[in-house]
């Protein structure tokens, strides 16, 4: 089952130091807040929700291959790792 890709995630995606806010799922919905901050055009929001699911996907592999690395390193199961953390 696939997940839907909400707006607010695309924003993070585009814009991940913040200076905005939405309130629905369309552009016109953002309300910028800071002014020094970089934004996105309506066109770079609507092409994000097309490249957020490559980059999401890139992100979780990543997180997963540094948690492999760092178990190994540790030399500890992930099992180990939550008892240990509990």
């Amino acid at each position: 089952m696939e997940t839907k890709i909400n707006a607010g995630d695309v924003l993070s995606f585009l814009l991940p130091e913040g200076g905005w806010a939405i309130v629905g799922e369309d552009f016109d919905d953002i309300q910028w807040l800071d002014e020094t901050k970089a934004r996105c055009t309506e066109a770079q929001f609507t092409a994000g929700f097309a490249q957020y699911g490559a980059w999401k996907a890139a992100q979780d592999s990543k997180a997963a291959a540094d948690k492999a690395a760092l178990l190994a390193k540790l030399g500890i199961s992930s099992d180990e790792a939550k008892l240990l953390l509990s």
